[in-house]
């Protein structure tokens, strides 16, 4: 996948697909994941008139590890990016899982750029008590000790989760590249994650007033349905769909119904 440099000697790695010049849609890859799209979102991009942009977010991919205090930070962090890649304008964007933090943030910090955003199955905002109550004990456990857990506690945690997801799906290309990059830098990028999550986001659900279109399945296990919807009860501007498939993965006609409302005119 590509890099780039941004002008305070920053490296981002990323990646571009879909239908080039088409209508740009920032994607925010998951917990594990970097710049390569499911080839289904190509050719829906493609169909669709939507390029997709995926930012490399820090320890995952070719982008190193790099600060952040809390989620909030994301859209000055990513702002030369954008500008790096022509991208000057207004644009919509997706979040896959964990993913999901970081597209809210775009439109509570860029909210005169950001369009229509879309959830796949996304974190929701663990800061609302009744949406934390709504995970069972041991998911609240986990979020108890990512908000106070040092570094490398961390990272001893998220090394043995990715190592035992590195042998499981040895020969899925995709997932296989991805964790070698994250291991690599030493699962910063899963402790990171947890840990931001887990603490305030430096916004609340209710800046982000831009359409919000969420896609969900009540069988979730990773999320519980529960939580997710009490979260997007919290957003301005939200509708809410139920992924007929039972996965925490977005099913084919989920992929679809969502590059379909992208495509669709703003207004």
């Amino acid at each position: 996948m590509p890099t780039l440099t941004t002008a305070d000697g920053t490296l981002w790695g990323y990646g571009r697909s879909g239908r080039a010049g088409g209508r740009p849609v920032l994607v925010h890859h998951g917990l594990i994941g970097d710049a390569a799209l499911d080839p289904r979102m190509t050719a829906l991009g493609e169909d669709h008139g939507l390029e997709w942009i995926v930012i490399e977010r820090p320890g995952y991919g070719q982008t190193p590890p790099m600060a952040m205090d809390r989620i909030a930070d994301w859209p000055a962090m990513i702002a030369p990016v954008l500008e790096a890649l022509g991208i000057t304008g207004r644009f919509d964007a997706v979040g896959v899982s964990a993913g999901a933090p970081y597209t809210y943030a775009l439109s509570a910090g860029m909210a005169d750029r950001a369009g229509r955003l879309c959830i796949l199955s996304g974190v929701p905002f663990i800061g609302m008590e009744a949406v934390l109550a709504a995970y069972p004990e041991d998911g609240q456990a986990s979020y108890a000790r990512y908000a106070t857990a040092g570094e490398t506690a961390l990272r001893d945690e998220f090394r043995i989760f990715c190592e035992t997801m590195a042998a499981r799906f040895a020969d899925h290309a995709g997932l296989s590249a991805a964790l070698t990059a994250i291991l690599a830098q030493d699962v910063a990028g899963p402790a990171r994650e947890a840990r931001l999550q887990a603490r305030d986001w430096g916004f609340p659900p209710g800046a982000v007033r831009c359409p919000v279109d969420l896609w969900h399945a009540q069988a979730d296990d990773l999320v519980p349905y529960a939580a997710a919807r009490l979260s997007a009860d919290g957003l301005p501007n939200a509708a809410w769909h139920i992924q007929a498939d039972p996965s925490h993965m977005a099913s084919d006609a989920t992929l679809r119904e969502m590059a379909e409302r992208l495509a669709q005119p703003e207004g």
